[in-house]
């Protein structure tokens, strides 16, 4: 009977691809460096050891897709580190991660900044998986997974972007409501252009990366915001 077949393969969960190992771990790619450790012209010593990307353990076409993004930034970072090593200027100031797992959702964030003489300024890559199907959860799925519904979305983004942005610029005498405006346009672009990056930290808490209009020579930079 086909119909009940297909019913019992819906309820099977995503497998991992090797069952030994938890859903995420530090990918074990090949670092090929010349030097485990260098010191830069500014006196800061930088480890090869600290470049740490996840490895998605999913075995799933999304976690492929996810996995092939992931080893791309990894090989960009070897590529600094090994430039830091000969000019003694460039530098991988993090390249980390964090994942969060609730209930069959999975959430990782990676942070990636690199530098040379300016302010870092970290990029964000996040993928969410539903561990039953394999697939990536879209930005509603997460936001809805919040508690928090698609008539009340948009306010509660803005009055997060609008505190974080009172918070850090309280000691300027920069115009806030521009920054706010254009920092809530920025968000509400990268929602229509599918490019918004989001993830569910711990408790279902919705977190969005959005990039923020500020001033002080910084221009904008993409910043975590926490959705309370």
């Amino acid at each position: 009977n086909e119909l009940s077949d297909k019913k019992q393969d819906e309820n099977k969960n995503v497998t991992k691809l090797d069952d030994t190992r938890d859903w995420i771990y530090d990918a074990e790619y090949e670092k090929n460096v010349t030097a485990n450790s260098y010191t830069t012209v500014y006196n800061n010593t930088y480890y090869a050891d600290d470049i740490k990307v996840p490895y998605i353990n999913v075995n799933s076409t999304y976690a492929k897709r996810a996995n092939n993004e992931i080893s791309q930034v990894f090989d960009e970072a070897i590529k600094v580190y090994n430039d830091g090593l000969s000019n003694k200027t460039s530098y991988v100031d993090e390249c980390n991660y964090k994942n969060y797992l609730n209930g069959n959702n999975l959430s990782v964030v990676l942070t990636y900044g690199v530098g040379s003489t300016d302010v870092v300024h970290p990029k964000y890559y996040t993928y969410n998986i539903n561990l039953i199907t394999g697939n990536e959860l879209s930005y509603e799925e997460v936001y809805t997974l919040a508690n928090i519904s698609s008539t009340n979305i948009d306010s509660k983004i803005e009055s997060a972007i609008t505190s974080v942005l009172k918070e850090r610029l309280k000691d300027t005498k920069n115009d806030l409501s521009t920054c706010i405006n254009e920092s809530i346009d920025n968000y509400k672009a990268s929602v229509n252009n599918n490019t918004l990056k989001y993830f569910l930290s711990e408790n279902n808490k919705l977190n969005v990366v959005v990039k923020l209009s500020i001033p002080a020579g910084t221009g904008e930079l993409d910043t975590i915001i926490t959705v309370e």
